[in-house]
């Protein structure tokens, strides 16, 4: 009995001041560093929205002089095409058809379709997303160029199309504020309740979902985006946030 009593007390009891004192600091100094990290990727962002087009035959990503950084052209060709399908599962795991192949999968699997041509120029293949429309009518051989941005492909066209794609540092700012919510989150629990019981209840599991929320809202909020993206993020994260109190009043 004592033995249970004790493994109770230490999962529903208060950690020590000092530990939460810790926790709370340690939560301090994570969130400065995430900010500091949205920041950067911001301005990484915003330099690469406002670079000018580097001039033709251009090979280092500078104005002449070695200036400001600038978006370079590539002439490239199509290699190669494949379509499939990338799959998530909510019960046994995830798969990807590839090629009419299927790998994984199970049970509430969910599926989309992908397109992807492989492009390449001189020193470097990659594949790339691309629409239906641009799969269906591409073939190996044709012409295409692509636009590079710090040696990422930032724009495919392929015969009278143009695909865009965002830089990476778009990409880590979402990540580094879902980052930067979780770690505020648990400073809060640190500071106001330092419960093992209430991290590791149901509703400590909802913050997941509520940082994924905001880090994507976040995103479109620093860039922009469409309004069907929109519309999803801020149910996303409603829901998700909802769910949660809803979790936490039930247990």
């Amino acid at each position: 009995m004592g033995t249970r009593g004790n493994r109770r007390n230490w999962y529903y009891g208060q950690l020590p001041l000092w530990l939460r004192g810790l926790i709370v600091l340690a939560a301090a100094a994570g969130a400065v560093l995430c900010g500091q990290r949205v920041v950067e990727a911001y301005g990484a962002t915003m330099t690469y929205r406002a670079a000018p087009a580097c001039a033709d035959g251009n090979t280092d990503g500078h104005t002449a002089g070695g200036g400001e950084e600038c978006v370079r052209r590539e002439a490239a060709a199509v290699l190669d095409r494949r379509t499939g399908e990338r799959c998530t599962s909510d019960s046994t795991g995830g798969g990807t058809t590839t090629a009419g192949t299927v790998t994984g999968g199970g049970s509430g699997t969910t599926c989309t379709t992908y397109y992807s041509l492989k492009v390449g120029w001189p020193g470097r293949a990659e594949w790339l997303d691309v629409s239906w429309e641009t799969y269906d009518e591409a073939r190996a051989g044709d012409p295409a160029a692509v636009r590079l941005w710090r040696d990422e492909v930032v724009t495919a066209e392929v015969g009278d199309r143009t695909h865009t794609y965002p830089p990476s540092s778009e990409g880590g700012a979402a990540v580094w504020l879902a980052v930067g919510c979780l770690v505020l989150a648990a400073g809060g629990w640190g500071a106001v309740s330092g419960r093992l019981s209430g991290l590791l209840a149901l509703h400590g599991f909802g913050l997941l979902f509520v940082a994924v929320g905001v880090g994507w809202t976040g995103g479109l909020a620093l860039f922009g985006g469409h309004p069907v993206a929109w519309a999803f993020a801020v149910l996303w994260t409603g829901f998700a946030v909802a769910w949660t109190v809803g979790a936490r009043r039930i247990g």
